[in-house]
């Protein structure tokens, strides 16, 4: 067995795992909490926080290409994993403190993008190095399986105790205090879980310094569009995001403004990431008896009907907005982990040779059309309240089952599309039983 092969022991699996939990605040405040500061407390229109919201997303798009591109180049080609956490820690400070530093109220479009772009930067530079560094820091199949399942719950984890630290806070009706909440909370661990990952995780030794290549931003592209089943995959990436990000962003305003709820959004963000923790424990073990794609057509048609109750649930009462929450973020999280099992199929079918860049390759490459449908259905619900003049929660609540009920449709067709360009290519989509089994014991264990 090589040191590549050997599962992590406890100490540096929770180094690997952390940064994860921190992200997942960062990521919960900006997505969640954020669209409700800008039109609350600092008092933007519409249009002004849907602008805001659209040009972080994108910007945060064009730095992960661009930073494909570099993420190999460092200063010490043995510490270049490290050098790009630390360099990336330093512009999320340099963000946050801008945010924090000014008051929320009066602030013009400029001033908070010049807080959030190098929020969003800096948190790009990070993540994405914590993953090439868990990535490369084992290459068996149990190795990565446990690495890639403990950060994954470890993020679920984190959106749990950010959203009980809000409800903690004494400020759960008060949206500017929610967002500076988990904005100092990450400010604070950022350096301390990429400290002590740089400190207990050896980087790969050996790597030699690569040159800069241009060519390499073109590359995710080119994963996507590699045959009929890639495109039709990579529009449910971008159907998945623009739904996540649809629900995500309107999902704080329905509960305050639509349903007269303002103290129990936080709870039911809560709900969701619990609901999300147990569904992807017990997703894996039915796929030994239904296909992936198959279980996906039936989350989504589970989605739709959610998306068309939103509109329905009736104000000022606590258990339906509880029910709803869990049911949106069980499948929510279900759906996205069928298509991380797609992906892994494609890699397994297309794969030339062993190694990490067919892997890094088709994750980079298919998660750029999920984040670009984020910043699409961000920017289609905010500019569509601007638009429309739909005013008040309920107002939004219609727009958000209308949206998401126009990608969910979607993509429940292209699941079908998929399904025939698979059988063109002869690809027999049933994952192995023995595979779904390991993943089924080990989350179930670690839940």
């Amino acid at each position: 067995m090589t040191p590549q092969d050997a599962v992590p022991g406890r100490a540096e699996m929770l180094a690997l795992s952390l940064p994860s939990f921190v992200f997942s605040g960062y990521e919960l405040a900006r997505k969640t909490y954020l669209p409700v500061l800008l039109v609350g407390a600092a008092g933007l229109d519409m249009g002004r926080a849907g602008l805001i919201l659209t040009i972080v997303g994108g910007w945060s798009i064009l730095v992960e290409v661009l930073f494909g591109m570099i993420c190999d180049l460092a200063p010490n080609p043995r510490r270049r994993r490290g050098f790009w956490v630390i360099a990336g820690t330093a512009v999320q400070w340099v963000g946050g403190l801008i945010l924090w530093l000014g008051p929320p109220q009066g602030r013009s479009v400029l001033l908070w993008l010049a807080g959030l772009l190098p929020l969003a930067s800096g948190w790009v530079l990070s993540n994405l190095a914590h993953g090439a560094w868990a990535l490369e820091r084992a290459s068996g199949i149990v190795a990565r399986g446990r690495i890639f399942g403990a950060r994954a719950q470890a993020g679920m984890a984190g959106s749990v105790l950010f959203g009980m630290a809000v409800l903690w806070s004494g400020h759960g009706a008060k949206s500017a205090d929610d967002f500076y909440v988990i904005l100092l909370l990450t400010l604070v661990g950022a350096p301390l879980v990429h400290g002590w990952l740089i400190w207990r995780v050896k980087e790969r030794a050996g790597a030699a310094l690569p040159r800069f290549d241009c060519r390499g931003v073109l590359k995710p592209f080119r994963v996507c569009i590699a045959s009929p089943a890639d495109v039709w995959l990579a529009a449910l990436f971008l159907l998945v995001g623009a739904h996540m990000a649809v629900i995500g962003s309107s999902f704080l305003f329905i509960a305050r403004h639509r349903l007269a709820l303002p103290d129990w959004g936080t709870p039911g963000i809560v709900m969701q990431a619990l609901a999300a923790m147990v569904a992807t424990g017990i997703a894996p073990g039915l796929l030994r008896h239904v296909p992936p794609l198959r279980m996906l057509a039936g989350v989504f048609a589970i989605n739709l009907g959610l998306a068309l109750a939103l509109p329905w649930l009736p104000a000022g009462q606590v258990m339906p907005l509880m029910a709803w929450s869990v049911g949106s973020g069980a499948t929510m999280a279900v759906d996205f982990m069928l298509l991380r099992v797609l992906l892994g199929q494609r890699l397994d079918r297309d794969r030339r040779r062993d190694g990490d860049a067919p892997a890094a390759a088709f994750y980079a490459g298919f998660h750029l059309p999920f984040n670009i449908g984020a910043m699409m259905g961000t920017a289609l619900l905010f500019r569509g309240l601007a638009w429309t003049g739909l005013g008040g929660g309920a107002g939004l609540a219609w727009l958000t089952s209308a949206l998401a009920g126009l990608f969910l449709v979607l993509a429940m067709g292209s699941v079908w599309s998929l399904r025939q360009a698979l059988r063109a290519e002869g690809t027999d989509h049933k994952v192995p039983a023995k595979l779904n089994n390991r993943i089924f014991i080990k989350i179930k264990s670690t839940i």
